[in-house]
């Protein structure tokens, strides 16, 4: 057990995490390497055997996802955490590059948007990013909760860990943490002068500017700020206009000031912005539109558009954050975390891809939100508390516009405020030497006031409104919900744990901002929220003296009142064909997931490690009701792989005395066959496929310089990670995964 006053921060060791690419073959791969490290041991310190030494043993990985500081190996609960060697080495820039490095986590950027997130952890997400839905995975930086998927895909900039949390985090993290939840945790100020500049630079004009440095500022202030400038040419070309697609320009700055007045008190207060000017991202028209006269064919590049519409995809965002840590007497302590966040984004979507105004949208949409959060923490030599207060007060709303092909103006804007309280409490009891107790509970009361107003008009100035609206309304409702967890787990030995555990998320209810209560009375209505209960089953151990980390779990979930967007078609026009669809959002679903998770990190050598990771969902719809038939036989979950898996092999090699170290890493990702989104049809699905990277990087002596050549998609592999099919607009297209890319990274450390 940690005492309040062990309760510090410290220097996070590397969280070495992976995968293998044959899923199918995962344990026979991962016998291999296993034999040649006991191999290995037996010839320790063999003159034979040229003098090597035997392996190190693997550094511990401590993480604070539990709101205290404890060791990876040691917490009953699945959970990949990723430091920042180990997401440099990786050559990850932003939280989507995490689907690579994580079991069961299927994570993008959403459609044509840079800058928004689609996550899904073992089955359980959202796809739609529109104000009226809420996320399924929680994202969370420094404990402050960003309630929308827009200006979530963060840029990895100046971080110190992520960690993953895989089933529903409804006891400690709340709502919309149904799925799981990724932490990102950012680098503290130091009490020293230092810091760090570097360049990126590569194919498609790849030009990348990084910074960060701390200052000390007396014996009682620290200050930390990072700078980041990001910009690449497109991936892909406007065949209409000439223009590139799939750009990006983006900045982030991060700034944080500590003080620390005396040994018990310590408050952070930090700020970030984020800009983006990269215009929307390119995608690939599947099939002839069938309103297209000319019949233009599918384009052959992935990333290239035929679009009429002007390029627009842009976001600015900002946070501001006040944390006061205090330790109220030796075995209590207090923490405070009060935020404020907002964000505007503005974006054209041309959903045909064509010169022709067959479905182009304009979708404005604003965000703000501002959290308190209220921990006490306290410990005895044999439990340990945690309890706390959460409040939060936010509005997220927007106009959208969109032009048909039948000339058609419809105008849908309004918005949705939310304020909520939660109350929660979690036990740690060790009931002996070997079995723990661990039990929690969280309380949410929700109130959601939807203003919807859904208007045609008579031109593409939305100016003069056409006949009475398809939906005008203000409405609220108030959601409650328990979320409780129980972990009993029991320690053989120092270096192997078992447990099993039983926790319950929820993911908040709403409104349909799209709602047509002309053609569909009830679309006024709020849906309820999600619930998943999810049983749970793992083990943690380590091998050969603490070389080798092998970790797995096996679980279940009741997955239920799924809020699903079911696409109804209709003839708008009265010309007896349906040419136009209506995007119903209801509680249509019941599901059950069952899966299975195993990583593993081996130290082969003293220069040789091997990291592998693997996951496996089988799911299923019991119950998919549309038009008031149950077609669950013919659903699937969307962003599902059966299989998900990655392997990597590093090799860190010094080069002598004065010479400065070489490292080579290969990394290999998998993922089975995938329906991107609840609305779309088998047509769009992705087969399985398997992505290549590899790096060399060298650092000087002392570890001032470091030099990275990277290489990314090595296989040049064209994958889809999500698209859209509405048949009634002849739309199907599929939004792509980068090309093979080339970069050279060089930082300077001071």
């Amino acid at each position: 057990m940690n005492s309040p006053e062990e309760i510090r921060p410290v220097a996070v060791k590397a969280a070495r995490l992976g995968g293998a690419p044959m899923a199918r073959r995962a344990i026979l791969l991962a016998l291999i390497p296993l034999a040649w490290s006991a191999d290995s041991a037996q010839a320790k310190d063999d003159p034979a055997n040229g003098g090597h030494s035997r392996p190190k043993e693997l550094d511990p990985v401590i993480v604070t996802a539990r709101y205290r500081e404890e060791v990876l190996q040691r917490m009953p609960l699945s959970l990949t955490a990723l430091d920042a060697i180990e997401l440099e080495s990786r050559g990850a820039t932003d939280l989507a590059d995490l689907g690579a490095a994580v079991p069961n986590l299927t994570i993008f950027a959403a459609r044509p948007f840079n800058n928004a997130i689609t996550a899904y952890i073992r089955g359980i997400g959202q796809s739609d990013t529109v104000w009226g839905l809420d996320p399924g995975v929680g994202v969370y930086v420094d404990d402050v909760y960003l309630a929308r998927p827009q200006a979530a895909l963060l840029e990895i900039l100046d971080v110190e860990r992520i960690e993953v949390l895989r089933g529903p985090q409804g006891t400690l993290y709340g709502k919309n943490s149904i799925g799981g939840a990724i932490r990102y945790v950012t680098k503290p100020a130091g009490g020293l002068l230092a810091g760090n500049v570097g360049a990126t630079i590569g194919d498609y004009g790849q030009r990348d500017l990084r910074a960060a440095l701390s200052v000390p500022v007396g014996n009682q202030w620290r200050s930390r700020i990072a700078l980041a400038s990001l910009a690449h040419d497109g991936f892909g070309t406007n065949l209409f206009t000439g223009e590139d697609v799939s750009a990006k320009d983006a900045s982030v700055a991060r700034m944080s000031a500590n003080w620390t007045p005396n040994e018990d008190m310590d408050v952070t207060f930090a700020f970030d912005q984020f800009r983006d000017r990269s215009g929307p991202r390119g995608a690939k028209r599947l099939a002839v539109n069938r309103f297209d006269p000319l019949r233009r064919p599918p384009t052959t590049g992935n990333s290239d558009v035929q679009s009429g519409m002007p390029a627009l995809d842009e976001m600015d965002a900002h946070g501001l954050s006040a944390t006061v840590a205090w330790s109220v007497a030796e075995r209590w302590q207090f923490k405070s975390i009060t935020a404020h966040r907002e964000s505007d984004s503005t974006a054209n979507i041309d959903f045909d891809l064509l010169p022709l105004p067959i479905s182009d949208l304009n979708r404005i949409l604003f965000e703000e939100q501002t959290s308190q959060e209220f921990r006490a923490f306290t410990a005895t030599d044999r439990s340990q508390t945690i309890a706390g207060l959460y409040f939060f007060d936010g509005e997220a709303g927007g106009i959208v516009s969109q032009n048909s092909r039948n000339r058609t103006f419809s105008r849908s804007s309004g918005s949705v405020e939310t304020r909520s309280a939660a109350i929660y409490l979690d036990h740690t009891w060790a009931l002996n030497e070997s079995l723990t107790l661990e039990s929690g509970v969280r309380y949410t009361s929700e109130e959601k006031t939807g203003t919807v107003l859904n208007q045609t008009y008579t031109n593409e100035n939305f100016d003069t409104p056409s006949g009475t609206p398809r939906a005008n309304f203000t409405d609220s409702e108030t959601f409650g919900s328990l979320s409780p967890r129980i972990n009993l787990s029991y320690s053989f030995t120092d270096t192997l744990m078992a447990y099993a555990q039983a926790s319950r998320g929820f993911k908040s209810g709403g409104y349909n901002i799209r709602a047509n209560t002309q053609l569909l009375p009830e679309s006024g209505r709020p849906f309820d929220e999600e619930i998943a209960t999810s049983y749970e089953i793992g083990a943690k151990s380590q091998w050969l003296d603490g070389r080798v980390t092998l970790n797995g779990a096996a679980f279940h979930t009741d997955y239920r009142d799924i809020q699903l967007s079911v696409f109804t078609t209709y003839d708008s026009d009265g010309d007896g064909i349906d040419d136009s669809q209506f995007g119903d959002l209801k509680n249509a679903g019941r599901a059950t997931i069952n899966g299975a998770e195993v990583e593993l990190a081996a130290q082969l050598t003293p220069a040789f490690q091997w990291l592998f990771h693997a996951g496996y969902l089988d799911t299923e719809y019991n119950e998919f009701i549309s038009a008031g038939v149950d077609i669950a036989d013919t659903q699937q979950l969307a962003n599902s792989p059966r299989w998900t898996s990655g392997t990597s092999v590093v090799a860190d090699i010094p080069l002598g005395q004065d010479r400065g170290r070489l490292q080579l890493r290969v990394d290999g990702n998998y993922q089975s066959r995938t329906i991107p989104s609840a609305d779309l049809v088998q047509d769009i699905a992705q087969a399985g496929y398997t992505l290549w990277n590899a790096s060399l990087s060298y650092r000087s002596p002392r570890e001032r310089w470091q030099w990275a050549l990277r290489g990314l998609n090595l296989g040049d592999k064209a994958y889809r990670v999500t698209g859209y099919d509405f048949p009634a607009l002849g739309i199907r297209s599929g939004f792509f995964g980068p090309p093979r890319t080339y970069s050279l990274a060089i930082t300077y450390f001071f």
